[in-house]
């Protein structure tokens, strides 16, 4: 129903709205800017860490072999990727730490949701990650060559397992800690227990699993690291232990960075993931 602005109040109503907007018209609007101030922070850090990296080695005069400058860590950087050593290591890598990282985390944020929901499943779960939650995942990658042989399956296992017990229990953290008057307010309305469970628990646990997500993230890289010393003569890791082997000081720090560089981009696709499917999550914005 529209409503006539001459029925509310008259000459009253709107002299009032005239001196409203007199006063806004003094108001600027903050422009947007193309690149806002924490993307070019976080571009800038890195940048000043690399030139108080070249100055330490230029004016310290440290030795190249225990730290060498970036210049000539980026020509080696780029020498491997102009021959296609790097690019291939990285994607043999990408795939081991790509199907631990997605299965792990299917996993542990299923069986989260279900702890976290079910008293009885909690009680038949939480004994079992109170148990092998502990044990070093890197103490595991023999048992699992093991069983599963020297090739990419028992690699696939042990990122698996350790993105899996982080995702798991954020996830559980998110149901736990989700406010019980939505709850009851759902149920006040009507809503079944599956609907609930949809449409108010996932919802809700959905920043904690995130956090989850890029702890995950961080520790998949690790593991495909341990991983990749052993029975394999591809991947990221391996080409990192071998320079080590060699004595290969710059190709060795070409492929630290390159870890560096793909945690990055990793955590920077799960914040933008994030802020996609999750945007009513509350985000702190320092000034």
């Amino acid at each position: 129903m529209t409503t006539d602005v001459s029925n509310l109040g008259g000459r009253q109503a709107g002299g009032a709205l005239a001196v409203e907007l007199t006063g806004l018209e003094g108001l600027k609007l903050p422009r947007k800017s193309w690149f806002p101030r924490s993307t070019v922070i976080r571009v800038l850090s890195p940048l000043i860490l690399l030139v108080a990296w070249e100055l330490i080695v230029r004016i310290g005069k440290v030795g190249e072999i225990f730290l060498p400058p970036p210049l000539s860590v980026l020509r080696v950087f780029v020498r491997l990727t102009a021959d296609g050593t790097l690019p291939y290591a990285i994607w043999m890598s990408f795939l081991r730490t790509g199907q631990g990282f997605l299965y792990g985390s299917l996993l542990g944020i299923i069986v989260g949701l279900f702890v976290g929901w079910s008293q009885i499943i909690e009680d038949i779960v939480d004994p079992l990650v109170a148990a092998i939650y502990p044990i070093p995942k890197s103490a595991l990658f023999p048992l699992f060559m093991l069983w599963f042989g020297l090739g990419d399956p028992s690699k696939v296992v042990t990122i698996l397992v350790g993105v899996l017990f982080l995702v798991l229990i954020n996830t559980v953290t998110g149901v736990k800690t989700l406010n019980p008057i939505l709850i009851r307010a759902a149920r006040d309305l009507g809503a079944s227990e599956r609907q609930i469970f949809l449409k108010v628990v996932l919802p809700g646990a959905l920043p904690n699993i995130f956090t989850g997500l890029r702890l995950g993230a961080g520790i998949a890289l690790i593991l495909v690291f341990v991983t990749e010393l052993e029975a394999t003569n591809s991947g990221l890791g391996y080409l990192l232990w071998e320079s080590y082997q060699l004595m290969l000081v710059q190709q060795m720090f070409a492929c630290i960075i390159t870890f560096g560089i793909l945690g990055i981009l990793s955590t920077w696709f799960i914040q933008w993931l994030e802020k996609v499917l999750c945007p009513w999550s509350t985000t702190v914005t320092r000034q």
